[in-house]
C-alpha cells in the first residue's frame, strides 16, 4: 500500500508542471495579439443546382442530381486577437475537391451518366471568431465570414464542347463551430464548418446535352479541420 501511495505522489509531482504550463499557456496566449498555425482537414462537397426552364421539349435528360465527393485541405493560419472574445482569422488554403452530377437519360433505354468535376482551389477566407470564457483549458467558439476561391483546375477556357464546365472564381459564405484545447506550447482546435457559394459558377457549354439543362450552379462544402496554433 505504501508503495502504491508513493507511485501516486511521484506521478502527480511529474504531471503537475505540465498541467500548470497548460493553464499558464491559456492566459499567456490570451495576451498575444497575433499568432500563427497550420490547418489540416478533410471535406465533402457538392452543388446546389437550379434547372434551366427553357430546355428543349424533346430533351433526353429525365432528371439529374448532385453527388458529394471527398477532398482535403492544407492551410496556413494568421490569427489576430483584437478583443478578449474576438479574433480575426485569415487562412490561405490549398483545397482539393471532387464533385459530380448524375444524369438519368432516356436514350433508347434509361441509364445513368456521371459527370465528375475535379477542382484544385486556392481559398482565401476571412473570418471572425467569437470565443467563450475559458473552461479550465478549453474554450468553445463560433466562426463566420466570407471566402474567395480560385479554381486552378477550372476548365472554363477549354474549347472542348463535350465538357461540363464551371467558373474559375467563387465567393462563399462560411460558418461553423469548434473547440480550443490549450496545451503547454500550442493550441489544438477541431472545427466543423459549412460553406455556401453565393455566385453562379455555371459556365454553359453551348449545345452540350449535359450543360444545357443547368441554369445555375452554387458550391456547397462541409469541412472538418484540425488547427495547430501557438
Amino acid at each position: 500500500m505504501r508503495f502504491l501511495h508513493m507511485r501516486k505522489v511521484i506521478f502527480i509531482t511529474l504531471l503537475f508542471p505540465f498541467l500548470a504550463n497548460a493553464q499558464f499557456n491559456l492566459y499567456e496566449l490570451g495576451r498575444k495579439q497575433i499568432y500563427f498555425g497550420i490547418a489540416l482537414g478533410g471535406n465533402v462537397a457538392d452543388y446546389k443546382i437550379i434547372k434551366n426552364k427553357y430546355t428543349p421539349a424533346n430533351d433526353s435528360i429525365k432528371s439529374f442530381q448532385s453527388k458529394i465527393g471527398p477532398g482535403f485541405n492544407l492551410g496556413i493560419v494568421t490569427n489576430w486577437q483584437f478583443h478578449k472574445y474576438f479574433d480575426l482569422r485569415f487562412i490561405p488554403t490549398l483545397s482539393f475537391s471532387d464533385k459530380s452530377i448524375e444524369y438519368t437519360t432516356l436514350r433508347k433505354k434509361q441509364s445513368v451518366v456521371k459527370q465528375t468535376i475535379q477542382s484544385i482551389y486556392l481559398d482565401f477566407p476571412l473570418l471572425i471568431r467569437f470565443k467563450s470564457e475559458p473552461i479550465k483549458d478549453f474554450r468553445l467558439y463560433a466562426v463566420a465570414g466570407m471566402r474567395f476561391d480560385v479554381d486552378l483546375a477550372s476548365n472554363t477556357n477549354v474549347r472542348d464542347k463535350t465538357l461540363l464546365k464551371v467558373g474559375k472564381y467563387d465567393i462563399a459564405a462560411e460558418y461553423g463551430v469548434g473547440l480550443m484545447i490549450y496545451f503547454p506550447y500550442f493550441i489544438m482546435s477541431p472545427e466543423f464548418k459549412m460553406s455556401h457559394g453565393v455566385i453562379n459558377i455555371n459556365s454553359p457549354t453551348e449545345g452540350y446535352l449535359y450543360s444545357r439543362v443547368i441554369d445555375k450552379l452554387y458550391s456547397r462544402t462541409f469541412t472538418f479541420t484540425l488547427f495547430l496554433e501557438g
